[in-house]
């Protein structure tokens, strides 16, 4: 294992080519309020990670980063309870994981992971870049705005300046 490799074992034909949405935190499957046990969680970003400054832009389209928007909140305008997780790209569909660079950088601003947190399910610890990790975005326009693969400008989700563009 390299060290920008996450300690959760994902096995490589169960990698998908885009980063997704998991089951949203406040229902009964693995990632809900009703589900028992830890939030399932990678322990650090991937190598291809999205939410890492020094991943190569363009992996994912912009249509991608539109459908995950409300994936993150804001100081003020926080993601609801309901809201779906951002899911690391290497984790199989059904069995999805929270990607680790977005709940360092989002995950205090979605208040599922917050219940996640006051439960016992998530160690608050997980809501901050661990030593010895790359540099993360900011936030999740940063990221998205930074990453989208180009595209021509009409057909583009997201304006330059980071919001998508039904937002500005």
């Amino acid at each position: 294992m390299t060290a920008d490799e996450s300690d959760d074992t994902v096995p490589p034909d169960a990698a998908t080519t885009h980063p997704r949405v998991a089951p949203r935190t406040s229902g009964t499957g693995t990632c809900g309020t009703g589900a028992t046990g830890a939030l399932p969680h990678r322990r650090r970003p991937c190598a291809e990670c999205p939410w890492r400054r020094d991943t190569p832009p363009g992996q994912f389209p912009a249509d991608r980063y539109a459908a995950l928007a409300n994936t993150s909140g804001t100081p003020g305008a926080e993601a609801l309870l309901d809201a779906p997780m951002f899911a690391c790209h290497k984790t199989t569909e059904g069995q999805e994981q929270a990607c680790a660079g977005w709940l360092a950088v989002a995950g205090v601003h979605h208040l599922g992971v917050r219940l996640a947190v006051a439960t016992g399910r998530l160690s608050p610890e997980t809501l901050n870049p661990a030593p010895g990790w790359p540099p993360l975005f900011e936030s999740f326009h940063q990221m998205a705005a930074t990453q989208v693969r180009p595209a021509s400008t009409e057909d583009s989700n997201f304006h330059p300046d980071g919001a998508p563009r039904d937002q500005r």
